[in-house]
């Protein structure tokens, strides 16, 4: 099996290709469908990537998609877990796979299954069951309306550990940009150090995007960018729309290209061509073993939408600068970091030490 990913003048595709090197015609239905719907490219090659692992087991198994069942279905779980092993079922080996990556997988089988549904009637092996409902501290308009609080799952679904949130410190994002040698890298960890934006976004960002700097006002806004498959607005402070426009002049309007992609490669076998997660990546990876230090592009965004909120900003404010859809998903982030769990513990303990009183043991 092979996911390739083709770029055309207009478009980009992406196809699963079997053994023989033919085209996986469900898979490609489903990513059509989905390319339809106006999903985001990176989405869409998360699913390819899901089903070509789902197409490799189906060959292992020398199953039919269109005749699994949930024993089946139980045997790709094991097989996730643990390749090598997927014959018999492995009750002490360490998982090969997280169970986030786990569930996501399935989760992209699920959807996959619920598009042959609609267009084949092919019945659907991933089980789901009723489970409650988390009790969100802000509810939809229809709460009311509901019969009950619960929601399907599936019964396949892998208990995962609780996540941990990499706050990035500013030292360490001061360390990575010494290490940085050109103009756009900077300015790149820069907007995402100061504005909370996905990587993704930042690399789509096109030249008639920015606007022109107005010094009347402190904050900026580009409106309309690509976020995930949609558009949201990017809030950011004055300075940097001004060193954006400024690297525009000077260096970008440079470049003769086709495009008006902002951040574009530098290297010579693929000069003025839009920078590539891949390269990006690359180049900071390259950069932070250099430095010292090490965290992920989105642990920046974590970083900036956590400190909103320990800053006390209302969580609906919050949620409208981050580009959330969904309100819960702020609410993720209403955790406090240690470090400023500690400050204020320290802080409540010393005044209650300078005041005296019973808890001091006087």
């Amino acid at each position: 099996m092979e996911l390739r990913i083709i770029k055309l003048e207009s478009e980009t595709v992406i196809t699963l290709l079997d053994d023989n090197m033919r085209l996986v015609k469900p898979v490609q239905a489903f990513l059509r469908y989905q390319k339809l719907r106006g999903m985001a490219l990176n989405t869409m090659k998360a699913y390819g990537r899901d089903l070509k692992i789902y197409w490799d087991f189906l060959n292992h198994c020398h199953y039919a998609f269109d005749e699994m069942t949930v024993r089946k279905l139980s045997e790709f779980v094991e097989y996730l877990r643990n390749p090598d092993c997927s014959d018999t079922l492995s009750l002490f080996t360490t998982s090969c796979r997280t169970p986030q990556t786990i569930n996501h997988i399935l989760g992209t089988v699920h959807c996959f299954y619920k598009y042959c549904g609609i267009m084949s009637q092919i019945d659907n092996p991933i089980l789901m069951r009723d489970v409650n409902r988390p009790r969100d501290m802000f509810k939809s308009l229809l709460y009311h309306a509901r019969q009950d609080n619960q929601t399907k799952q599936s019964v396949f679904k892998v208990k995962e550990s609780r996540h941990t949130v990499h706050l990035v410190p500013p030292s360490d994002v001061v360390a990575l940009s010494q290490h940085l040698h050109t103009t756009r890298d900077r300015l790149i960890l820069k907007i995402l150090n100061l504005t909370g934006a996905r990587i993704s976004e930042v690399l789509n960002l096109q030249i008639e995007d920015i606007p022109y700097p107005d010094s009347s006002k402190q904050i900026g806004a580009l409106t309309d960018i690509k976020s995930k498959g949609c558009r949201r607005t990017l809030y950011l402070p004055l300075f940097l729309l001004e060193e954006i426009d400024q690297f525009i002049l000077e260096e970008r309007s440079l470049i003769e290209t086709e495009h008006s992609y902002i951040f574009v490669s530098l290297k010579k076998e693929c000069y003025g061509q839009p920078l590539t997660y891949q390269a990006a990546y690359g180049t900071f990876h390259s950069a932070m073993q250099k430095a010292g230090v090490f965290f992920h592009f989105h642990d920046l965004r974590h970083t900036f939408v956590s400190a909103l909120v320990e800053s006390g900003m209302d969580i609906s404010v919050v949620r409208i600068i981050a580009g959330h859809k969904q309100i819960a998903t702020t609410q993720q982030y209403t955790h406090l970091s240690n470090r400023y769990l500690y400050e204020s513990l320290n802080k409540y303990w010393s005044r209650r030490s300078a005041s005296g009183g019973a808890l001091n043991g006087k």
